[in-house]
């Protein structure tokens, strides 16, 4: 490690603004001093994946001393399984390889020989017995492991134990560094090099980064360009992988931060050394991406294969190293606004707050007093209209509280959720239709239910997944009044930008190429003052039926009432059926529905030029314990199609409809949308012909 970063590290360690950095440092170091696990010969780690409820998602627990009794926290229930243990097997060495790095870091600041001896313990018990372990797994796409079950978490483990071996080294006798190199790190250099990804992909960067830190540690340059050098090495991965607006492809923060951070980890063993990264161009971008889609309520969106929970105070950790290394105002804004310091910003209220805590903070962490810039700071741009066409997503925000996002994405790979168009929408900290991501990957309900197009807010032709494509932003206006943009996407062709860049299993492709070929879809999404238009334009080569899906986070009123709603046996969509909770069809002409939140209500407003059949049902939500309210419209479309909803929020009220939609089809793709509200009528004039859409408003 970089003698700089060692001193910054100690000089933080005396500081009053650090104390809990250090305090949880120590903690995690004392419990790591505690495993009573002995590290073994012939030991075979499963799937961390597996170990979850699969009830509930929780991830379970176990004590050190009883390392077949699983439990979960949630349900309370106990679990006995071999697959189990084998995943217990795994994040027993994970936990160790965590351990063996913050005991490192603590006995750099504060030397004590029961802390040099833990750590030196562990990496020589590893060199020991790491020959031993053989080659096993057979997780879906996924590269197998030795102490591991695959690739990915074997270069997580030895990426930690390589951290710490950087910080211990110089207090270990010859001897004891070489039986290191030799037993461990060679060996797990040559395991990873014969395995890395032939794609673009996170596991990639993971796997190059640990390769090419062991290089650098082992001072062999042909492991250095194993993971650095050629097609698919480290540097091709920045190169192809992220966009021009410094997302990482595979679509969302979370799994952004899970390639940024082995990138990271390897930037701190590089640092100072000619191989030192920071001033890549391509990590200031990842950088800046994530602030530009933070919520009202400081959380990251959950699209694609994220996971719930993330949130500003998740990520501060690395925007210490950033506003160490690059010194701009907004990640001092973020940081301030994630701890709620005097500086927070203000306008973030809701944000969860949290310590000043982490490993980065003792390492990286500077003054956050001093003046910021008011465009850089984290409320400004958390009530910014943003189009960010590289990565194709797209942020309305107004002041009445709606934050849009639309999905005009490129198609994200293995972790894509088959989703283009989609919307995710909340008011204020009130979720309406949100994107769900998923749960844990052992879970049945991931693979069953939230990788799919028809769990999301868009649109499915034939009721089938949407097959591989980029999306596209037609164009975006903002005017005095609002904002309105126009998204596209079709299956004229089978090409897209990822294709030639990574791997996807025959396993993984659910979709359906006959269904959608010759398919053409525009979105037009209009935000005004107190309500969002949605139009959706679908054409069609051959006859299909068209299903259009919105899932609410709220309870639909009046779907009990047998006079409006029959119940229904009816399959919805190619999914298994198991997925949908008291069907009901819409039996009477209604137009208009109104919706319990969690905070006020919520009117939806809908009319389509087909003719049409809509269901209702309970289908999951995010954690599965929970459940939206979903609500499919289905047309058969011989042609051309268009759908029109109007949104409209209220959080006051008591339950009364407040609006009336009216729409006039003046011609097949001239409309007139009419929004009328006691004491106001707004009128829409829209044009879909040709490539572009043509919008006016009316007032009166």
């Amino acid at each position: 490690m970089d003698i700089k970063r060692l001193e910054r590290l100690r000089w933080n360690a005396g500081r009053s603004e650090f104390q809990s950095a250090m305090a949880l440092l120590r903690r995690d170091a004392e419990e790591a001093a505690k495993i009573t696990f002995a590290i073994r010969s012939h030991e075979q780690g499963e799937w961390m994946h597996y170990y979850y409820c699969d009830e509930d998602g929780t991830r379970l627990t176990f004590q050190w001393n009883e390392p077949f009794l699983h439990l979960c926290s949630t349900c309370g229930k106990e679990r006995r399984s071999k697959l189990l243990d084998g995943g217990w097997t795994s994040f027993a060495h994970s936990q160790i390889g965590r351990a063996v790095y913050h005991i490192a870091l603590l006995y750099a600041v504060e030397p004590d020989a029961g802390r040099l001896h833990n750590v030196k313990s562990y990496l020589m018990a590893y060199a020991d017995h790491y020959e031993t372990y053989a080659i096993h797994g057979d997780i879906p796409y996924n590269g197998p492991g030795k102490l591991f079950a695959q690739t990915l978490d074997e270069a997580h483990w030895i990426t930690d134990l390589a951290l710490g071996f950087d910080v211990i080294q110089e207090h270990l006798t010859p001897a004891e560094v070489a039986h290191i190199r030799v037993g461990l790190l060679e060996p797990c250099a040559r395991f990873l090099i014969a395995h890395k990804e032939k794609q673009i992909h996170n596991h990639s960067v993971l796997i190059t980064s640990a390769i090419a830190a062991l290089g650098l540690l082992l001072n062999d340059r042909n492991v250095l360009d194993a993971g650095l050098a050629g097609e698919y090495g480290l540097d091709d991965q920045l190169e192809r992988g992220i966009f021009e607006d410094g997302l990482w492809y595979e679509g969302n923060v979370q799994y952004h931060f899970y390639a940024f951070q082995s990138l990271l980890h390897y930037a701190l063993i590089a640092e100072g050394t000619p191989w030192d990264v920071w001033q890549k161009k391509a990590l200031k971008a990842m950088f800046d991406y994530p602030l530009q889609l933070v919520l009202p309520n400081g959380v990251m969106p959950t699209l694609n294969d994220a996971g719930l929970g993330h949130h500003i105070g998740t990520y501060a950790p690395y925007y210490e190293i950033a506003y160490d290394i690059y010194g701009d105002g907004k990640y001092c804004s973020l940081l301030n606004t994630a701890y709620g310091t005097d500086d927070a910003d203000r306008r973030m209220k809701e944000v969860n707050r949290t310590k000043r805590d982490s490993i980065y903070a003792l390492m990286f962490g500077q003054d956050l007093i001093g003046h910021v810039e008011e465009s850089d700071k984290l409320g400004e741009e958390v009530q910014r209209t943003r189009s960010l066409p590289g990565s194709g997503l797209t942020k309305l925000v107004n002041q009445d509280g709606w934050h849009v996002i639309v999905k005009h994405s490129r198609f994200g790979g293995e972790h894509d959720h088959m989703d283009r168009l989609g919307l995710s929408i909340m008011h204020g900290n009130v979720p309406l239709l949100v994107d769900p991501g998923t749960t844990a990957y052992g879970i049945p309900v991931h693979y069953g239910w939230f990788k799919h197009t028809y769990s999301h807010n868009t649109v499915s032709i034939d009721g089938a997944d949407q097959p591989p494509r980029d999306g596209r932003l037609i164009q975006m206006h903002e005017k005095a009044w609002g904002v309105w943009l126009e998204t596209a996407v079709d299956w004229l062709a089978e090409d897209y930008l990822m294709k030639d860049r990574i791997i996807l299993p025959a396993e993984l492709n659910p979709w359906d190429i006959d269904a959608s070929e010759g398919v053409q879809i525009r979105r037009i999404n209009l935000l005004a003052e107190d309500h969002l238009l949605d139009i959706v334009q679908v054409t069609v080569p051959v006859p299909r039926v068209v299903h259009v899906t919105n899932h609410f986070s709220g309870t639909l009123l009046g779907k009990d009432d047998a006079a409006k709603w029959s119940t229904s046996e009816d399959q919805l969509g190619r999914l298994d059926q198991q997925w949908f909770k008291e069907k009901r069809k819409l039996v009477q002409d209604v137009s208009a529905f109104e919706y319990r939140m969690s905070e006020g209500m919520l009117e939806q407003h809908v009319w389509c030029s087909q003719p049409t059949t809509t269901y209702t049902a309970l289908t999951p939500d995010n954690p599965p314990s929970g459940q939206r309210t979903s609500f499919i419209t289905t047309a058969a479309v011989e042609q051309c199609a268009i759908f029109v909803q109007l949104l409209h929020v209220d959080r006051s009220r008591e339950v009364k409809a407040q609006g009336h939609l009216e729409v006039v089809m003046l011609s097949n793709s001239n409309l007139q949308v009419v929004w009328n509200r006691v004491g106001s009528q707004i009128t829409y004039d829209v044009q879909l012909r040709g490539e572009k859409a043509e919008l006016n408003r009316r007032n009166s």
